[in-house]
């Protein structure tokens, strides 16, 4: 056993996870093209021991269809493309890397909130249009002034809510998973969704997509936030139905919103976002930096390694 796959990536190479494989005595393979459906996987991935995951989906069938896969790495947090309980039912071990991008991604987000507090999208598309007057778009209340609410306390949205305190909003949060000693520490209320909604001028999204959170965002909830609210997501895109996002901007229900994820990436051609100037898109990039990557691929070569010597590894989630 010691064959290593990497069914996807969105990296300039895998270079340093090919040499941590090689100077431990294992072999790393690319799959090429790159897998994005099931059968892909089982098409190109037989020979594997370990498969290291980007984005490709490893279902029950796949795995169903490659017994002699025994563990998976995911490039980064998040695991919905796991089928976690097959792996737990098949003895096959995933992991993730758990602290990967805490840093980036709550500064992404803490820079789309400035930015869309400050209107600063507004006031550009504006002046490329030929306008020159900031007062279209107010009110513009002070950061002081403003209610941060967090859905989702995980250690991102931590790491933001201090951020965000040392510039003077008031941070709320709601995670029914969190114990009330992590909001006491970190001096964040505690409140319910439907409280938080009402009482935030922004509102950031960092929970995961599971059945409950799927369009959690939607015409009803948005319709609960303060009129000229912010709306702010760099956890998972179908998290927020974008046609009632669409509605919600265009109308001016709310004042603008951040988006680093979508439902379908990339951002179709002619998604209606693309079309509003009160918006700021990103590439899914929120979690890039030199530094970040760079551990990332080292971490998931070294829990791939760690698993081939008969060692556990720390990250391992079944």
């Amino acid at each position: 056993m010691g064959n290593v796959v990497v069914t996807d990536y969105n990296l300039p190479s895998v270079d340093k996870e090919r040499k941590i494989l090689k100077d431990a005595g294992f072999e790393l393979r690319e799959a090429k093209p790159d897998c994005k459906t099931e059968d892909d996987v089982i098409r190109n991935c037989g020979d594997a021991d370990v498969l290291l995951v980007q984005w490709a989906p490893i279902t029950r069938r796949v795995l169903d269809a490659l017994p002699r896969v025994k563990c998976l790495v995911r490039y980064g947090i998040g695991v919905n493309n796991l089928d976690l309980e097959a792996c737990k039912e098949l003895g096959v071990t995933a992991c993730n890397v758990p602290d990967f991008c805490i840093e980036e991604v709550s500064n992404h987000a803490l820079a789309m909130i400035l930015s869309l507090a400050r209107r600063i999208p507004h006031d550009h598309n504006s002046i490329l249009r030929g306008g020159w007057d900031i007062n279209q778009f107010r009110p513009i209340p002070a950061l002081s002034d403003m209610t941060l609410g967090l859905v989702g306390l995980g250690n991102i949205a931590r790491l933001l809510a201090r951020k965000a305190q040392a510039l003077l909003f008031k941070v709320i949060a709601y995670d029914p998973l969190v114990p009330a000693s992590v909001f006491t520490e970190l001096g964040v209320e505690q409140v319910g969704l439907e409280e938080l909604l009402s009482s935030s001028d922004v509102v950031s999204l960092h929970c995961p997509l599971l059945p409950e959170t799927n369009h959690l965002i939607n015409r009803e909830t948005i319709g609960k936030m303060k009129p000229g609210a912010l709306v702010v997501n760099t956890s998972r895109g179908p998290i927020i139905n974008e046609a009632d996002l669409f509605n919600a901007l265009e109308s001016g229900k709310l004042a603008g919103a951040g988006l680093d994820v979508f439902k379908v990436e990339p951002l179709p051609m002619d998604s209606p976002l693309r079309r509003l100037s009160n918006i700021i898109l990103t590439s899914h990039c929120a979690a890039v930096s030199e530094k970040a990557v760079e551990t990332l691929q080292i971490k998931v070569a070294e829990a791939a390694r760690d698993f081939l010597q008969g060692k556990r590894p720390r990250s391992a989630l079944t």
